[in-house]
């Protein structure tokens, strides 16, 4: 079979011929019909921590839909060593394969597969945001950012911040108000006092981390007793790896930080049904662009912002 091959971790894969897949017991075989490059498949491919005991050679993506063999069609995730999303074949858990809407094509499901439940998940799960609650997303212009600003809206936020640094895709998520992150420190941390309100923000999504997350910690407000939790999620570091932390802001400021403990398997798999069914009602979507995986090295020294390149064997 052809697949996109990594031979050197830090490295672009291949498109070349890769063994093909044989199941193992609970496994099941998989036509891949699309995989989307997602930053978790980047992560993958340059960091040996990430790729779980992987060695190289092996085959990109972690994620996709495909074709069973008795033709139901499905999400999958976690492939077995060697191999991955990217081919033409792969294998996969039977147990992580769930059936999904004929409403629904190809490729918007596998654009909204990572996105949608990592941000639903963190929501509902991790932040266990309530109705009415201010949330503010941190990297909004992102496709992981601009999926949470509209499950935020789904799940009954009260209000959704959109911070990113592009101010005409920050128009267009859908939050009802935005920052834009190209500010001086000074300016930036005024905006995010205003914006808080009255209540300030009860949870914040961050996909950024860096100096967007080191300004607006800087700029919470400090009280002899904290009125509320701010639930924190750090879930990316494009803009940053390292963020210095006064005790004061987690201490007198209220915040609760960390990336939110995982959800138990069933609960992700509940969520893919809730996630495909509004996306079928046109309520979450995300911006794709097709492209052949002959051409996966192109497309992966490739930046997309805010859409989702989807992979086609």
């Amino acid at each position: 079979m052809r697949a996109a091959v990594l031979h050197e971790f830090g490295a672009v894969p291949r498109y070349e011929k890769f063994g093909r897949p044989v199941p193992g017991d609970g496994e099941v075989l998989v036509r891949v019909k699309a995989a989307a490059l997602t930053q978790l498949s980047r992560w993958v491919s340059k960091d040996p921590d990430y790729a779980r005991g992987r060695e190289v050679p092996f085959v990109c993506g972690t994620e996709g839909i495909g074709e069973l063999e008795n033709g139901t069609r499905v999400s999958f995730g976690v492939p077995r060593g060697p191999y991955g999303a990217m081919a033409e074949y792969a294998v996969a858990p039977e147990r992580l394969c769930t059936p999904i809407p004929g409403e629904i094509d190809d490729i918007a499901a596998a654009a909204l597969m990572n996105p949608g439940l990592s941000g639903w998940s963190a929501l509902s799960w991790g932040a266990k945001l309530q109705p009415g609650e201010t949330v503010l997303v941190l990297g909004a212009t992102g496709v992981a950012g601009r999926t949470a600003v509209q499950i935020a809206k789904l799940l009954g936020a009260g209000r959704v911040v959109a911070a990113g640094r592009n101010e005409s895709v920050l128009r267009e998520t859908g939050a009802d108000t935005t920052i834009l992150l190209g500010q001086e420190d000074a300016a930036l941390a005024e905006d995010f006092r205003a914006q808080a309100g009255v209540d300030g923000y009860h949870v914040v999504l961050d996909y950024l981390w860096g100096r967007p997350a080191q300004v607006l910690l800087d700029s919470l407000p400090r009280t002899f007793l904290a009125r509320k939790e701010i639930r924190y999620l750090q879930l990316g570091s494009s803009a940053g790896t390292e963020v210095s932390v006064h005790a004061n802001v987690l201490r007198r400021a209220g915040v609760t930080l960390g990336a939110g403990s995982p959800p138990p398997i069933e609960f992700i798999q509940g969520l893919h049904s809730t996630v495909m069914t509004h996306a079928v009602r046109g309520e979450v979507r995300v911006e794709t662009e097709t492209v052949p995986l002959a051409e996966v090295a192109e497309a992966w020294r490739r930046e997309s912002p805010g859409r989702r390149l989807v992979l086609v064997p």
